[in-house]
């Protein structure tokens, strides 16, 4: 994971990739990213054994039970990862030190309708509103606070998402750390950036707006 996301950083930023115009369909873009299609399509490519093998791995990991349709996909990170560890891909329920635990509301898509050119169209919209309506979800993350106690433990190739206080919302932002020697850096694929390497994730963590946090979770094949 760290390598190949090491390999891709100075490409271009591609915000919303997945919410092009026209009916849903599995979208590959090795080329220019947003954050979730550039640590999905790592995570996907890791294991791949051919390109068709990548395409189905892509597939199973950003779709329910990798039915394509806008409203199968995984929009939100603790689904994606809930599904990736009953996929055996990423490790379950890791514990760090210093782990917190809040309870909040998934609701973000359908609070925030014009955000989501998707669901202007009413079907799609009805289908997101029901599937989050009075949704609730249980998040383990990293405090800022205990970020610095808990580097030990964090190795490359582990994928973050940063805990967001943002209403309705679980995450704002994920990518790959990625450890150099003492230090653990995050590549992540930046808006007005690209994919870019933030020395210092602690550092590069406090200075998200709204950050109160990190979700760690493991790949299966890191070592």
């Amino acid at each position: 994971m760290a390598r190949l996301a090491e390999f891709f950083v100075g490409s271009p930023y591609l915000a919303m990739s997945l919410d092009q115009l026209g009916r849903e369909q599995l979208r590959l873009d090795l080329t220019q990213f947003d954050c979730m299609l550039f640590v999905e399509q790592l995570l996907a490519m890791v294991s791949a054994d051919s390109f068709v093998d990548f395409a189905d791995r892509t597939r199973s990991l950003r779709y329910r039970n990798g039915e394509i349709g806008y409203c199968t996909r995984q929009h939100y990170f603790h689904d994606w990862v809930g599904s990736a560890q009953a996929q055996g891909v990423i490790e379950s329920a890791p514990v760090w030190s210093a782990q917190a635990t809040r309870n909040l509301p998934l609701n973000f898509m359908s609070s925030h309708r014009d955000r989501y050119p998707a669901l202007q169209a009413p079907g799609l919209f009805d289908c997101i509103r029901a599937r989050e309506q009075g949704r609730r979800i249980e998040q383990h993350y990293l405090p800022l606070a205990s970020l610095e106690a808990a580097l030990p433990s964090l190795q490359s190739g582990d994928i973050f998402a940063v805990a967001t206080r943002v209403n309705g919302l679980d995450v704002s932002h994920m990518g790959v750390l990625v450890r150099e020697g003492s230090r653990l850096d995050a590549i992540h694929a930046a808006p007005g950036r690209g994919v870019m390497r933030s020395r210092s994730f602690v550092r590069y963590l406090s200075s998200v707006p709204d950050a109160i946090g990190a979700v760690i979770v493991r790949p299966q094949m890191v070592q």
